[in-house]
C-alpha cells in the first residue's frame, strides 16, 4: 500500500477533507498538527515573547525621544507586519520540524503531499534534500508565506537535483488566495508537471479521492 505524507494547510488540520478524500483512495496516510493556525501562534510561549520585546522596544525608544514623531507614525505602521513576519517565520519553523521528526522517524514514506501552506513545507523539504521523493503540491502557498515572512520567495523547481522530476503541482485557476503565476514559476524550466485545473484554492470540486489517487499515483510513477 501506498503511504502518504501529507501536510495540511494553514488553518486546517490532519482531519480535514484532504487526508480523509486520501484514506478512501486506498492510501495510508500520516497526517501531523502543525504549529501554524491562529490558535497555535498564540499559545506559543518564544513567539508571545519576540513580539512582546519587539512591542516594549518600540514603546521605549518612542518614549526616550529616539523616535520622532513621524518616525514614531512609521514604527507603529510597521508593528503589525512586523508581527506578522516574525509569528509567520516561527510557525513555519517549526511546522518544518514536525516533518522532519516525521520523516527521520518513518523514513519509508511512498510520496508527500502538501496543500498551501502544507505546499510550502513540503517544497523547503524538497531543498534542504530531507525529502527527495515523490511530491503532490495542492495550491502551493510558498510565495505567500515568504511574503509574510518578509522573506526572498524559495527557488524554483529547476534549481533541485532532477529538476523536480517526480514533483506534480495542482493548482485552481480560480485561486483567490494564492495566484496560479506562484505555481507556473514555481515548475518553469523544470521537469515538474503543472496541472490547472477548473477549481478555487481549496480545490473544492477537484480534489476528490479519484482525483487524488490519480496525482498520487502519477508522482509515484516518476519516481
Amino acid at each position: 500500500m501506498t503511504r502518504v505524507l501529507f501536510l495540511h494547510g494553514l488553518e486546517s488540520g490532519p482531519n480535514g477533507n484532504k487526508p480523509r478524500a486520501l484514506r478512501e483512495a486506498g492510501f495510508e496516510v500520516t497526517a501531523l498538527q502543525m504549529p501554524c493556525g491562529r490558535d497555535a501562534i498564540v499559545r506559543d510561549p518564544k513567539t508571545i515573547a519576540t513580539l512582546g520585546a519587539a512591542g516594549l522596544g518600540l514603546a521605549f525608544a518612542a518614549r526616550r525621544g529616539v523616535l520622532s514623531l513621524g518616525g514614531g507614525l512609521v514604527g507603529l505602521a510597521l508593528a503589525k507586519p512586523l508581527a506578522m513576519a516574525l509569528a509567520t517565520r516561527r510557525a513555519f519553523a517549526r511546522s518544518v520540524q514536525v516533518q522532519l521528526r516525521a520523516i527521520e522517524q518513518e523514513p519509508n514514506f511512498d510520496v508527500v503531499v502538501g496543500s498551501s501552506f502544507g505546499g510550502a513545507v513540503a517544497l523547503e523539504l524538497l531543498q534542504r534534500g530531507a525529502w527527495r521523493g515523490p511530491t503532490v503540491l495542492l495550491c502551493p502557498a510558498h510565495e505567500r508565506v515568504a511574503e509574510r515572512a518578509w522573506r526572498a520567495p524559495p527557488a524554483a523547481l529547476a534549481t533541485l537535483p532532477g529538476a523536480g522530476y517526480a514533483v506534480i503541482v495542482v493548482h485552481g485557476n480560480a485561486d483567490e488566495i494564492v495566484p496560479l503565476e506562484h505555481s507556473r514559476r514555481l515548475v518553469r524550466g523544470s521537469r515538474a508537471e503543472l496541472l490547472e485545473v477548473e477549481d478555487d484554492h481549496r480545490l473544492t470540486s477537484t480534489a476528490t479521492a479519484e482525483a487524488l489517487r490519480i496525482w498520487v499515483d502519477k508522482a509515484n510513477a516518476r519516481r
